[in-house]
């Protein structure tokens, strides 16, 4: 499975989390609950390849800039389940401001975060 595959699976299987505008920080531990509910419900989509996927997800600006804005972090459900802490948020904010294709100084610009 390549990558785009593995992107696909990951909206397609899970469409309230991934398949959302915009993007929703994971919950912690996210991983083991993509797995045991794919083989729940017998989708096709191994625990490697959701791992390289997740990976590919959390690695990209639109992901880290959600976890930097957002106070919550959201389950296969969709729905809120734990939160950002203020050093995850600090970590994301230092990702995006290391990264060679983002801005420096973003955070500066960046929306209000969403209440707690």
């Amino acid at each position: 499975m390549d990558k785009n595959q593995r992107a696909r699976m990951l909206r397609e299987s899970w469409p309230l989390l991934f398949a959302q505008e915009p993007l929703k920080p994971m919950k912690t531990g996210i991983m083991q609950d993509l797995i045991a509910d794919a083989e729940k419900r017998q989708i096709d989509f191994s625990g490697l390849d959701i791992g390289k996927a997740l990976k590919r997800y959390t690695r990209t600006i639109p992901y880290q800039l959600a976890l930097a804005n957002s106070s919550l972090r959201y389950g296969i459900d969709g729905q809120p389940d734990g939160v950002v802490t203020e050093e995850q948020r600090k970590m994301a904010l230092t990702w995006l401001n290391n990264n060679p294709h983002y801005p420096q100084g973003a955070e500066k610009s960046l929306p209000e975060k969403e209440p707690r």
